[in-house]
């Protein structure tokens, strides 16, 4: 419910966003649709896949006597010497290779060697801008969590283009468009609403444009879920995404939900399925979302589901005993958590009058965004959801609320639960405060804030967010594995704050010009018109 009352604020941002800049073009998009991020970012974004830059020849690189810290979770490795050949990781030695004059030797001596990260939920639009930011952050690896069809298909250009080594770029796995049942958001593109009927025109969709799993959203009712899982498994496609109200968690993940996102819905999520009043919450919340699909009135729905009165009736009636068969549910089935708590988290904080951008504007975080995009976010952040103002209680409410869900995901962890690390972020206007690549390094501290220790975060954006995904090449240190890398000047095992100190970043064995992608996004940040290519 955090996450709704987020995405209910991105709505709003989006239009704040056209109105303040003298583009007419941007002014415009304000018109189009009342309130829907992505039909605004849909216009906006849909643009060629250029690449970031054409491949360089191969070259072979040596990184001498540096610590390994493999993605797997495992004690560093010391003094290793790591070759990098035809894009892939050669061998690593406890003592230097015998190699040629041309090879590039780096001195690993003090620095830490790790898997490029994982975004294991974001929302690119193909957007040259937003890789560029991920890949200078040293997230080499994206799962794109949806994005309308003529999007789609560029995404698998990109994907296409990194899996060939003809281009530098992230690389990507991806959804295409979310698969939703019959709901308000008639005219939003990233979705397509089906029903039993319309079913097989969907997954023929999704089958033309080569998706990697398929994304599930709120509104599905049970016939139609089950209708999902059938055919994913008979099309060999993961389901991902939000738990349906219509069925409860457990039933979700035991049928075949590999990934739960956020908090599990738009709704409840994982605190309806710890609910003493599970089944009488939900048939409420089916009753509210029922008619609001029927009138259209997305803004009732809001306030009747995101209000302090709701949130602590949720939060009364946890049941510890539930909250125990919905691990053991997680547990058997294999199903990993992608909390995105960095998206929930700010806006807590966003919601107080003291509230600045902590340092993600005090220091250079975002030093590469438009100054309107930051002044929207801070000039609005926490005043009202699509016309619903927050008051104390509500602002309260959901700060215990995001507390139980990181004791719940705590919990979940120290069961084996798989816990991935995503931020939601959706370039360009976004989450509030969530930005592409850097976040996942804020996304990466407050898991170890939930119970994560600083190797276990790093694993859940390396090699266990890699496992999920069934990636048997990427993810993990290894000699045969790509080579997609980060080199970082200081130890994150011993701050988890350290991930941000990045020295060198690798694609396919190719070092990244950080300072060449920064320097291009800067310079569109000064010239807002042109900011997003």
């Amino acid at each position: 419910m955090i996450f709704f009352a987020t995405v209910a604020l991105v709505f709003r941002r989006v239009c704040t966003l056209a109105e303040r800049t003298s583009s007419s073009f941007l002014s415009a998009l304000s018109l189009i649709w009342r309130g829907t991020k992505a039909a605004v970012l849909w216009v906006m974004l849909l643009v060629s896949a250029a690449p970031l830059w054409a491949a360089a020849p191969p070259i072979t690189t040596l990184i001498s006597d540096v610590t390994v810290i493999d993605g797997l979770g495992e004690a560093p490795l010391l003094h290793r010497y790591v070759l990098l050949q035809e894009g892939r990781i050669a061998s690593i030695d406890t003592k230097p290779p015998i190699v040629g004059a041309d090879v590039v030797v780096i001195d690993g001596r003090g620095f830490y060697l790790l898997p490029g990260f994982w975004d294991m939920h974001a929302h690119t639009f193909a957007d040259t801008t937003a890789m560029e930011l991920y890949l200078a952050a040293g997230v080499t690896g994206l799962r794109d969590m949806g994005c309308p069809e003529n999007c789609t298909t560029k995404l698998g250009e990109v994907r296409q283009a990194y899996l060939s080594g003809s281009g530098v770029y992230p690389r990507l796995v991806f959804s295409g468009p979310m698969i939703d049942g019959d709901s308000p958001y008639d005219d939003y593109p990233s979705h397509r609403q089906i029903n039993l009927q319309t079913l097989p025109d969907a997954l023929a969709v999704l089958q033309k444009l080569q998706v990697d799993f398929i994304k599930v959203r709120d509104f599905l009712s049970r016939d139609e879920y089950m209708a999902l899982v059938g055919a994913g498994a008979a099309m060999q496609l993961q389901l991902a995404g939000h738990v349906p109200i219509s069925l409860p968690v457990n039933e979700a993940v035991r049928s075949g939900l590999s990934t739960v996102e956020h908090e599990g819905s738009l709704f409840g999520g994982l605190l309806l399925a710890c609910s003493s009043d599970e089944s009488k919450l939900r048939d409420e919340l089916r009753n509210m979302m029922r008619k609001a699909t029927a009138s259209g009135d997305v803004e009732t729905l809001y306030a009747e589901a995101l209000n302090a009165g709701f949130i602590d009736r949720l939060l009364n009636s946890y049941d510890p005993n539930k909250a125990d068969a919905l691990v053991q549910a997680f547990f058997d089935s294999g199903a990993a958590l992608v909390p995105t708590l960095v998206m929930q988290e700010p806006m807590l904080h966003s919601a107080d009058p003291e509230f600045n951008g902590r340092r993600k504007v005090e220091d250079e975080e975002f030093i590469d965004a438009p100054d309107t995009l930051i002044s929207g976010w801070r000039e609005t952040a926490g005043e009202e959801v699509l016309g619903q103002p927050f008051s104390d209680l509500d602002r309260a409410a959901m700060a215990r609320q995001y507390n139980q869900v990181v004791k719940l995901i705590g919990k979940m962890h120290r069961a084996g639960v798989p816990i991935l690390a995503g931020t939601d972020a959706s370039f360009p206007d976004g989450t509030p405060w969530v930005w592409p690549g850097y976040s996942l390094h804020d996304e990466l501290e407050l898991l170890v804030s939930a119970g994560l220790s600083p190797s276990e975060a790093i694993a859940s954006a390396t090699g266990a967010a890699a496992a999920q995904m069934g990636l048997s090449d990427t993810g993990v240190i290894a000699a045969g594995n790509r080579a997609d890398l980060i080199l970082l000047g200081r130890n994150p095992l011993e701050d988890i704050r350290n991930t941000r100190v990045i020295k060198r970043v690798w694609v396919n064995g190719q070092s990244v010009d950080r300072d060449a992608l920064l320097d291009r996004v800067k310079r569109r940040a000064e010239d807002h018109e042109n900011y997003w290519e």
